[in-house]
């Protein structure tokens, strides 16, 4: 109708036609309104796999001015088994689910203020699927209820879902197509798939795989890794494979003495590779580096080493030497084991009292290096080439001396007194001197 015949009409006619446009227009405001406020309630189109534990997403749309609710959800117990309220909104405190017949779960809350919930996850329940088949997840909406705060029903609609279980069964072999080394990390493995539902997607969960071919798995390290497998259903499997490595030669190596000393710095080695071929262990090459400036190297099984760089070291106050053993194998796999020798620079200590009374107990001068006596320390010759003793009386003349001391002086044919000594240590590098004065007492003479 056009603005001029509305015009055209009486007073009366007009307002009584507005009147009801306005109703109209009213009307459908309010139902719109009402239909886009109604509280939705759905439950998914799902599948899973035979045995798996499976969540089920309880789901609202415009759930206002909500109060309390009870919601009943049915399903098919040969299907499905109810577990547990795998997780509930934050905003719904106090949300319980319970099977309270065999088939059927209830959801209830119960606040004590209407909640202001747009769209979400109510909770997720979970289920195991126990056989193959298809359960519906269909709600009991004549027993469901969504109420205010005032008790009063909020209109709802339902939406139903359900849940397809698939056979979980696949047929496969894994087997081990190369080895290597166990530090080369070349194993290689694959798996060939007889029976399931394809397509499938394999992760081998170490290694790399060439574009496009997942079956086969390269650069594996040894030992056990873990395998999984989805098939064309989204079922997934999980199984380990372990891969085999050749075996590198277990060389190891003692030396002595445990220190590289700086006057005598010769170090016997001792390897255990006589030892592994002896029990049929294939070592066919072996090197040692003793960790020199000039990469000194041996092929020998149990070399004498003297260290020439180690007053070098001593004065670039280096602590210590790495020594390497290196051996390979006839498969190709070799071994490499290092350790740290010190060095040190021995400190001679000549007792400034001896009483060689013949009570057995300090009857001889003894002379100790760091701390050690000729017992703890099988010679004095250990650290030094040699050991010169000389001992004046305390007028200056030579009592008694020795070119190559041994521990082994009691001070005979001399009275009680004071006397002085000078040791000079000989080693490679040249002498140490020291001097000193030693008091003897309860000399027998």
């Amino acid at each position: 109708m056009s603005l001029f015949s509305l015009n055209s009409m009486p007073r009366h006619l007009r307002m009584m036609k507005m009147y009801r446009t306005l109703t109209v227009l009213l009307f459908y405001f309010i139902t719109f309104s009402e239909s886009k406020a109604q509280i939705q309630i759905s439950l998914p189109v799902d599948s899973t796999c035979r045995s798996d534990t499976v969540l089920v997403a309880l789901r609202a749309r415009d759930l206002r001015n909500c109060a309390a609710f009870e919601i009943f959800i049915g399903y098919n117990t040969q299907v499905l088994r109810f577990d547990s309220l795998f997780f509930k909104n934050p905003a719904l405190s106090g949300l319980s689910a319970l099977e309270i017949l065999n088939g059927v779960v209830r959801i209830a809350w119960n606040g004590t203020s209407a909640v202001p919930f747009g769209s979400g996850n109510i909770c997720k329940i979970q289920f195991t699927a126990q056989q193959t088949g298809i359960t519906p997840l269909a709600f009991d909406i004549n027993s469901s209820h969504f109420d205010d705060m005032n008790g009063n029903p909020l209109a709802a609609l339902y939406q139903n879902g359900s849940l397809k279980v698939h056979p979980q069964s696949i047929i496969y072999s894994l087997r081990q197509i190369m080895t290597g080394c166990r530090k080369e990390n070349k194993g290689r493995y694959a798996i060939s798939i007889t029976s399931g539902k394809p397509p499938y997607t394999i992760d081998w969960g170490s290694g790399f795989i060439n574009p496009g071919v997942d079956s086969v798995v390269l650069g594996v390290s040894a030992g056990q890794h873990t395998l999984s497998i989805i098939d064309g259903y989204g079922c997934i499997f999980r199984d380990t494979y372990f891969v085999k490595v050749l075996k590198a030669p277990k060389i190891s190596f003692t030396f002595d003495p445990d220190t590289v000393y700086l006057q005598k710095p010769e170090v016997q080695f001792h390897s255990n590779i006589d030892s592994l071929q002896a029990a049929g262990q294939d070592v066919y090459a072996w090197q040692w580096n003793f960790g020199e400036p000039d990469s000194s190297r041996s092929t020998e099984l149990h070399p004498l080493h003297s260290f020439s760089s180690a007053f070098q070291f001593f004065e670039e106050k280096k602590s210590s030497y790495t020594v390497k053993l290196w051996a390979i194998n006839d498969d190709g796999c070799d071994t490499l084991v290092v350790r740290d020798i010190p060095l040190h620079r021995p400190i001679p200590e000549v007792p400034n009292v001896f009483t060689p009374n013949g009570d057995g107990i300090n009857d001889y001068l003894i002379i100790k290096v760091d701390g050690k006596t000729e017992a703890e320390q099988p010679s004095l010759l250990r650290y030094y080439d040699r050991m010169e003793l000389v001992v004046l009386n305390r007028y200056g003349r030579k009592v008694f001396e020795s070119k190559d001391y041994r521990n082994d002086w009691d001070g005979r044919g001399l009275a009680d007194g004071t006397y002085f000594y000078i040791l000079k240590c000989v080693g490679r590098f040249g002498e140490e001197k020291y001097k000193g004065v030693i008091t003897l007492l309860g000399s027998r003479n």
